[in-house]
C-alpha cells in the first residue's frame, strides 16, 4: 500500500508539467514580532512554448521599497517590472536571469520548478489516504538529492522529516502539496504550493518595445534598491 501511494503522489506531481498549468506558492512564517507575513508567487507556465509569467509578492510594508515583482520570459529572454512605490511600474527592465540566477533560472519557465517538485514527493515516507483523493505523510528530506537554498534555511538538525498533506484531482494530477514547517518546529510557518489551470492557454507576449527600459531610465531610489539585491 505504501509503495502505491507513493507511485500515485510521484505521478501526480510528473502530471503538473506535461500541459500548460498556473501554481500558487504561498510561504507563511511568523516574524521577529510574532506576526504572521507571508511571500506569494504567482506563476502561468506553457512549458512546450518555453513562456512564464510569474508575479513574486513580498511582505514589505514600508513605504518607498518595491512590495512585488512581475516577470516574464519568452524563449529565454527575459524582463521584469516593479510595483510598490505608490506609482504604477514604469515599465519592464530586461534581466539576464542565467547571469543572475545560474541553473535556478529556469524556474522562470516551469522546467526546473515540476522537476524539484517530483525530486520532493519523491522523499515521502509515511503515507496513509485521508480521502479518495488526498494523502497526509512526512517528506524525509534527508533523501532528496539537492535542497534548495530556501529549504536550507528553513531546515535545522530537528526538522529534516516534514509533516505534509497532498491532494490529487479526478485526472491524478497533483493539485496541493503543504509542508507543516509549524509541525516540526514552532513558529516556521508553511509553505503550501497549489497547481490549477491544467491545459489553458493563456497568451504570454514579450512586452511591447515601447514599454521596454533601461535601467538609466528608472526612478533613482529604486534604481538603487535594485542594485543593492543584487538584481542589477
Amino acid at each position: 500500500m505504501q509503495q502505491d501511494l507513493h507511485t500515485w503522489l510521484h505521478e501526480g506531481a510528473k502530471k503538473v508539467g506535461q500541459d500548460t498549468y498556473s501554481t500558487r506558492f504561498t510561504m507563511t512564517r511568523r516574524d521577529v514580532e510574532g506576526a504572521s507575513v507571508s511571500t506569494t508567487v504567482e506563476m502561468t507556465v506553457d512549458p512546450a512554448r518555453r513562456r512564464s509569467d510569474m508575479a513574486i509578492r513580498f511582505p514589505i510594508r514600508q513605504p518607498g521599497h518595491f512590495q512585488w515583482i512581475e516577470i516574464k520570459t519568452v524563449d529565454e529572454k527575459s524582463w521584469m517590472r516593479i510595483f510598490g512605490f505608490g506609482e504604477p511600474p514604469e515599465g519592464w527592465l530586461p534581466v539576464d536571469l542565467p547571469r543572475l540566477l545560474g541553473a535556478d533560472s529556469s524556474l522562470f519557465i516551469g522546467t526546473q520548478a515540476t522537476d524539484d517538485l517530483q525530486e520532493l514527493v519523491k522523499t515521502s515516507v509515511e503515507l496513509r489516504l485521508v480521502t479518495e483523493r488526498a494523502v497526509r505523510g512526512v517528506l524525509d528530506l534527508r533523501r532528496h538529492p539537492h535542497l534548495t537554498v530556501e529549504l536550507r534555511r528553513e531546515l535545522s538538525a530537528t526538522n529534516t522529516m516534514m509533516p505534509f498533506d497532498a491532494t490529487l484531482d479526478a485526472q491524478g494530477r497533483l493539485t496541493n502539496l503543504t509542508l507543516h514547517f509549524d509541525q516540526a518546529e514552532a513558529g516556521a510557518g508553511q509553505w503550501q504550493f497549489l497547481y490549477h489551470s491544467f491545459g489553458r492557454r493563456q497568451p504570454i507576449e514579450p512586452p511591447p518595445a515601447g514599454d521596454v527600459l533601461e535601467p538609466a531610465d528608472l526612478d533613482p531610489q529604486l534604481l538603487a534598491e535594485l542594485r543593492e539585491v543584487g538584481w542589477l
